[in-house]
């Protein structure tokens, strides 16, 4: 996680490349928090710890009154809060006091006492895409049941790695061969290799996540929190059901899944760890062409990402 506090990291680049949760997950959110009662809306209060750039942080707005981010760096809470006036003029919030952002560790936040928000005063504490960094998952489920109301939710959900499900343009074979190439391909390059970024993700969180958070969930409290539903999502054939945490992009170009990868913490730090001794993004578009016959400028991807979310009350 501290990968994304760097001064050199990019955050307009990880805003504009990275997926965003689809409304249909907020609606499946929505059902849970208020046990699909809409006269109950809107909430009062909500959270979003590891905000980043707001991406998941915005779309609360159409469900709860107040809405505050919080991210360890300063960086993407200073992004975050270059977006607000646009964000909210996008899903016409007039009064742009509804949301905000601060920077702060999650432990400052809801761990240390005198606490800055109050306990027993949030509807709804989200995290996503960033739970597998916490350090003490004890300390965080004991320490966010002080915060909720009774009968409030905890909600955590991420993505994984994106799958190739689907491309336009030259080949030089069988598609669904060259999808599993693909996919191999990826798996090489971005874990296997020791010459890329394998070795510089930052652990154990990376594989916290890469596990679908299995090690998150076994900390749940059962004395604190009861409605426990956990939820994974792996494409099979890019199909995804309207229950799923559905994310795709269709249609991009290769050049754009580019860009997504280089807003991955690991590339970041096998950059600072390697210099520019090697290209690794031209190593990779090279070997797209050279092993499955694209073409960097008029190959187009559909990519499905694996998925995961888990909700939970308050007693």
């Amino acid at each position: 996680m501290s990968t994304f506090s760097k001064v050199n990291f990019k955050t307009i680049n990880y805003n504009s490349f990275r997926p965003h949760y689809p409304p249909s997950f907020y609606t499946i959110l929505t059902n849970y928090v208020t046990k699909g009662n809409k006269e109950k809306l809107p909430i009062s209060k909500a959270v979003d710890l590891g905000c980043g750039t707001g991406v998941a942080t915005y779309p609360l707005l159409n469900f709860s009154q107040s809405v505050t981010g919080l991210d360890l760096s300063p960086l993407m809470v200073e992004t975050a809060n270059s977006l607000v006036s646009k964000r909210c003029k996008e899903m016409e919030v007039v009064d742009l006091s509804r949301i905000n952002f601060k920077s702060g560790a999650v432990e400052d936040l809801i761990y240390q006492e005198p606490r800055e928000i109050p306990e027993n005063s949030v509807d709804l504490l989200t995290a996503a895409q960033c739970i597998h960094w916490f350090k003490d998952y004890d300390s965080f489920f004991a320490n966010s049941a002080k915060l909720l109301k009774s009968g409030g939710t905890l909600a955590y959900f991420f993505y994984i790695d994106p799958i190739i499900v689907d491309f336009s343009g030259p080949s030089n074979g069988d598609k669904a061969a060259l999808l599993k190439k693909s996919s191999e391909i990826y798996q090489r390059l971005v874990y296997e290799d020791p010459q890329y970024i394998g070795p510089h993700w930052e652990q154990p969180g990376r594989s916290i996540l890469t596990n679908f958070c299995t090690e998150v969930n076994l900390h749940i409290p059962k004395s604190l929190y009861e409605d426990i539903e956990i939820n994974t999502f792996t494409p099979v054939n890019g199909k995804a059901s309207p229950t799923d945490l559905d994310m795709k992009k269709e249609g991009i170009p290769l050049s754009t899944f580019i860009d997504y990868l280089s807003t991955y913490s690991g590339f970041h730090n096998f950059k600072d760890a390697t210099g520019d001794k090697v290209d690794f993004l031209n190593v990779y578009l090279t070997l797209l062409e050279e092993e499955l016959g694209w073409d960097r400028n008029s190959t187009t991807i559909d990519l499905v990402w694996k998925t995961g979310y888990t909700f939970m009350r308050k007693i």
